[in-house]
């Protein structure tokens, strides 16, 4: 394909995830599942054409969201779409040779690291930024789940306002990592399958069923989750949210152990609804639970990991 086409189809990429992602501010309906899927196309774009043409589309997304919302909401763009699209496609299309002549493409698994990662560290810039509130981080955090509400839900009494900041700031920043990670890893699996069915993938369908995970995220979850419980004040704060964003690659490890199970039954889709609806449903004991099975998994093949990496195609 030419440079040019090349380019004109990273331009649009970007100005299409643009519009998706100011959907939601413009009031446009349904604009929260619009905003949601607004990596999409800059995913589509790197794995279709590779990482300079996500960046391009990133570049253009971010000075179209500024141009038409402002410098702020473009630098939001540039953190919630633009980090994942360029991870993804960077990371996505490295491949190796093997010893028999077969092509290697980077692990599933570490592509989930390496997202992960990226939310650890927006999580901690985050924290710096605020580090300086009178109430540290915290009570930075209290403030503006109060504020936000103050608007959103003006008509709250006083006592339930109090009562649901309570309850939200202890895990807040992780969940709003924690959510972009779930959006970051759910695009990238959907822009892989859409450029499958329209034929225009460079790698194959990874085999998602074999996912492995390297050994960091266990070791700083043990080193987050004990700090969490030990250490007061705004670094056991951190830690505690460190280590609910690293139970979202145990999480998928787990997941992908339930499908390698529910594949060799013959009722697999009732298997997996049941699964899913719980997660739906009863996310708050159910998602902890495929975690804890995901920890199991981990542990199991850390012994016996194949020399590929694991999660690498046939």
């Amino acid at each position: 394909m030419p440079v040019s086409r090349r380019f004109g189809f990273a331009l649009a990429a970007g100005l299409l995830s643009a519009l998706l992602f100011l959907s939601l501010a413009k009031g446009i309906g349904s604009g929260i599942v619009l905003s949601y899927v607004a990596p999409l196309p800059p995913m589509m774009i790197g794995l279709a054409l590779g990482a300079p043409a996500a960046l391009v589309a990133a570049a253009m997304g971010g000075v179209a969201v500024a141009g038409t919302a402002g410098g702020f909401s473009g630098l939001l763009f540039l953190v919630i779409v633009a980090v994942p699209a360029l991870v993804v496609a960077n990371r996505s299309l490295l491949w190796r040779e093997a010893a028999d002549g077969s092509t290697e493409w980077y692990p599933p698994g570490l592509v989930l690291a390496w997202l992960t990662a990226a939310g650890l560290a927006l999580l901690l810039v985050g924290m710096v930024l605020v580090a300086g509130h009178p109430d540290g981080v915290r009570g930075w955090v209290a403030e503006t789940i109060d504020h936000a509400l103050s608007l959103v839900a003006a008509q709250l009494p006083p006592n339930r306002r109090a009562e649901a900041v309570g309850w939200w700031t202890p895990l807040f920043p992780a969940m709003t990592v924690v959510s972009w990670l779930l959006m970051a890893v759910v695009n990238a699996v959907g822009a892989q399958a859409l450029l499958v069915r329209l034929g225009h993938n460079r790698r194959p369908v990874p085999a998602y069923r074999e996912l492995t995970l390297p050994d960091w995220p266990a070791a700083i979850l043990a080193a987050t989750g004990l700090g969490g419980m030990a250490v007061a004040g705004d670094l056991g704060y951190c830690a505690a949210n460190m280590a609910v964003v690293l139970l979202v690659p145990f999480t998928f490890l787990g997941l992908a152990g339930i499908h390698r199970f529910a594949a060799a039954k013959p009722n697999a889709r009732v298997i997996l609804g049941l699964v899913y609806g719980l997660l739906v449903l009863a996310f708050g004991w159910a998602a902890p639970a495929v975690a804890g099975l995901g920890m199991v998994r981990f542990w199991r093949m850390r012994f016996r990991r194949p020399s590929s990496g694991g999660g690498m195609e046939g």
